[in-house]
């Protein structure tokens, strides 16, 4: 994984992931559910197939299923992001590689894993198995919550770059 430690790599996959989170958040998302877009947020995070019904149906599914590859894109995006930054912060300090760029790519993986479930979901709600719908949200909440694990990372990483200084 040392192209992560490029910078080109970190400047680049930031100007991506800026652009697609843009996309995502204020064009896709709100093209999906007609308002302001947190109902897609809301669908990762119901746990309950019953509530997960209740969210979609007033969606515009076929927008969902045209622009879901910009989603995908977005947790490509930002998985490399996050990983090379990491990467790079931790060879500029001359830091021992950890493992928080893995942490990175799960994020992403989970993303992507959730995207998946969503689109079978949505392409057959009723039959879609209770079970099935709750991992996604399990899903869902491990992205959730390895996205703040790497900015915690990110924060430690300058604070020792103050410290050392």
């Amino acid at each position: 994984m040392n192209f992560l430690t490029d910078k080109k790599v970190v400047i680049i996959s930031m100007i991506t992931t800026l652009i697609m989170a843009y996309i995502v958040m204020f064009i896709f998302d709100p093209m999906v559910d007609g308002k302001d877009g947190l109902s897609v947020i809301a669908l990762q995070l119901a746990f309950e197939k019953s509530k997960g019904i209740q969210i979609v149906s007033s969606w515009d599914i076929e927008a969902f299923n045209r622009g879901i590859i910009l989603d995908y894109l977005y947790a490509l995006s930002y998985m490399i992001f996050f990983a090379s930054l990491v990467s790079w912060l931790e060879k500029k300090r001359d830091i021992l590689p950890s493992f928080f760029p893995y942490i990175a790519l799960l994020a992403g993986a989970f993303d992507w894993i959730e995207n998946s479930l969503e689109l079978w979901f949505l392409h057959d709600v009723e039959p879609f198995s209770s079970t099935l719908f709750f991992i996604h949200s399990i899903f869902s909440i491990l992205k959730w919550l390895a996205l703040p694990l790497i900015i915690w990372r990110i924060i430690m990483l300058y604070r020792f770059k103050e410290a050392n200084a």
